[in-house]
């Protein structure tokens, strides 16, 4: 096998590994129980709610139920990311991979196969409950069963680079959360998760409709949801050709960015600069 095989082959290897010892983690699995609860509980709470539809009425739960598997997905891919590079390059796991021949990509593999198998499980343990009491949610169709893994995937792929993004221009874990964490709830507010897009302000509509959080739920609304329910979005519709062109130019654009980001970083690690950041934490705890 060439070096490069090997690389990718351990990082399979290692996000499985990653994968399975996370839910085996007590911390790590009460991480995802509590979200399932959460969201469970927000759907709940709103089962017996409507949204008012132009001749029709569709349950607040039925509604907000595709919309939570856009803003899961953007949540664990993006944060998922950009905690474990954090933590890596503070921990001198980074600089450790970039010793090795190919080590950088066996490692970028390794982190996007693992966010992605950590990103389906939270989806299935957050929705699959959820699900089993909600009416009205549907895959139309060959068309619907083809569209909707499609959308995921174009969803993921638009929004993994930016976690690598936020991971690698901080310089801190704690720094995850002020540039991460905080910008990226306020994105899926802006892009219609938690109340139907038309019931937002007009500038956050605009803001909202320039990222992929947007369009991603859009898509799995289109999906999930009866026709009548495009009355919500903007402009009446689905768009489904707008959203599979953002989504990929937001995937195309986020590995040209985050490619030379990620290598630039990686250039700069060293003994010394992981030395620096500990001395940096021990005086910050003390």
């Amino acid at each position: 096998m060439t070096p490069l095989g090997t690389a990718v082959t351990a990082g399979t290897e290692r996000a499985w590994i990653e994968f399975r010892r996370g839910f085996t983690n007590a911390t790590d699995l009460g991480f995802y129980v509590v979200m399932s609860v959460v969201v469970f509980a927000i759907l709940w709470f709103n089962r017996d709610t409507v949204v008012q539809v132009p001749g029709y009425e569709l349950p607040s739960a039925t509604y907000a139920l595709p919309s939570f598997v856009g803003g899961l997905i953007a949540f664990l891919s993006v944060l998922g990311v950009a905690y474990a590079l954090a933590m890596e390059r503070e921990d001198g796991t980074l600089l450790r991979a970039k010793s090795l021949p190919h080590g950088m990509t066996g490692y970028v593999v390794g982190q996007v196969l693992r966010t992605t198998l950590e990103t389906i499980a939270g989806l299935t343990l957050a929705l699959v409950p959820a699900m089993l009491f909600i009416d009205g949610i549907l895959v139309d169709g060959v068309g619907g069963l083809v569209w909707l893994p499609a959308i995921l995937v174009l969803g993921l792929l638009a929004t993994l680079p930016i976690g690598v993004v936020i991971g690698a221009v901080v310089r801190s874990v704690r720094q995850v959360n002020t540039w991460g964490s905080l910008p990226l709830f306020a994105l899926i507010w802006a892009s219609g998760i938690f109340v139907p897009t038309i019931a937002l302000p007009q500038w956050a509509r605009v803001v909202g409709q320039l990222f992929p959080v947007y369009w991603l739920g859009l898509g799995t609304r289109a999906v999930l949801l009866p026709d009548e329910a495009a009355a919500l979005e903007i402009g009446g519709s689905w768009r489904p050709g707008w959203t599979v062109a953002v989504l990929v130019a937001w995937a195309v654009a986020g590995v040209l960015v985050a490619v030379p980001i990620l290598k630039r970083m990686a250039a700069r690690e060293s003994g010394s600069a992981i030395a620096e950041r500990r001395e940096r934490a021990l005086q910050r705890t003390y």
